[in-house]
């Protein structure tokens, strides 16, 4: 019996800069193949392959999407027997754990020497286009965060606190009764989506797919949301429950989602850019409305209106850069296939394909 693929972001562009949770993953991991190598697009068909192996043998599998670059992969996690196989090096990442949990796979020798002589003078073009417009987009993905920044003044201004936190603790009452295990409870981290040239995407649907009980927070920018969510996983872990916290694709300190796998429970912020709704038919689906405890005055809402078409336009133009962005990472990973070894790149990467007993 085959197991299924759940797709999350593998990074996100933020107005903090660029976002991932590899080195989270790594820690959460019982055996991590570090990838190192350029970027191409045959290390993401390498890692679709691995996915698809696992699942074959019935193991769920994660996989985590390029930001930008539509059905490419740069990671790869195996449920079950807690595998991580990542494209590391673009991201920093470096193995510390030799002999145990950590192995690592080069791929650097693939590459033909006298091939990149040939594109070096395009790779050098395309990788400075690609570093400045990666660098335009997330300047004006701080612009649009400011801006979210003062929207979220405004309504804060405006909020009943005290009646957010009366529904926030019979909440808690209702989802955790008098649940507590006799565990620790542990934490992972995943991130929601991005940013990109298409505008905000997300894998809401993927992610939640397989849970009971959907809630679904409905309430203005700077109304608790986050920190709502960021309690309940922590009371999930203080009563021995597992908790996943979803991280946001557009601010890296704020939280979208979390799961309790142990309840198969989720909450997640269901307001722009990602807005759901309770589907017909999905008995577990409802609404958290958090806004009800927000009154705007004509003042804030006159206020609003002018961030609002602010915050709008730094988006449009991030995603015009992200367009940019995305060209030339388009172009570096096809100058770079022309460039791989095919019989060295067998060699390396037949020891990964491994079958194992589930």
């Amino acid at each position: 019996m085959n197991g299924n693929v759940t797709y999350y972001f593998g990074h996100a562009l933020t107005g903090q800069g660029r976002k991932h949770l590899y080195k989270e993953m790594m820690e959460e991991a019982e055996l991590v193949y570090v990838l190192q190598g350029a970027p191409t697009f045959k290390g993401s068909e390498l890692l679709k392959e691995l996915g698809y192996f696992y699942v074959k043998q019935g193991f769920e599998v994660e996989w985590f999407k390029h930001a930008l670059l539509e059905d490419t992969v740069e990671a790869v996690y195996v449920r079950g027997c807690n595998r991580l196989f990542v494209w590391s090096s673009e991201w920093g990442i470096e193995p510390t754990l030799f002999g145990t949990k950590h192995r690592v796979l080069s791929f650097y020798d693939c590459l033909e020497e006298e091939q990149l002589e040939g594109v070096g003078e395009k790779l050098a073009n395309a990788m400075k286009e690609r570093e400045l417009f990666r660098e335009k987009c997330i300047t004006m993905l701080e612009i649009a965060k400011k801006l979210h920044d003062d929207w979220e003044v405004v309504t804060q201004s405006c909020m009943d606190w005290q009646a957010l936190n009366n529904q926030v603790e019979n909440l808690k009452s209702a989802v955790f009764q008098s649940i507590i295990l006799n565990k620790t409870g542990k934490r992972t981290h995943r991130l929601l989506g991005t940013l990109t040239p298409q505008g905000a995407q997300n894998t809401v649907e993927s992610i939640t797919k397989n849970l009971t009980r959907r809630l679904m927070i409905k309430g203005k920018p700077g109304t608790g949301k986050s920190s709502l969510m960021k309690g309940l996983a922590d009371e999930a872990n203080a009563r021995g429950l597992d908790a996943q916290i979803v991280w946001c694709g557009l601010d890296a300190g704020s939280v979208d989602m979390v799961i309790i796998p142990e309840l198969n429970f989720c909450i997640f912020d269901s307001t722009e850019p990602h807005v759901f709704d309770p589907q017909d038919g999905r008995l577990g689906d409802e609404i958290f409305d958090m806004g009800q405890h927000c009154l705007l005055s004509e003042e804030a809402e006159v206020k609003i209106e002018e961030i609002r078409v602010k915050y709008k336009a730094a988006l449009q133009d991030a995603m015009g850069y992200a367009t940019r962005y995305e060209e030339a990472e388009n172009t570096i990973r096809l100058l770079m296939d022309r460039c791989l070894s095919t019989a060295l790149w067998r060699e390396k990467t037949a020891p990964l394909f491994e079958r194992l007993t589930k």
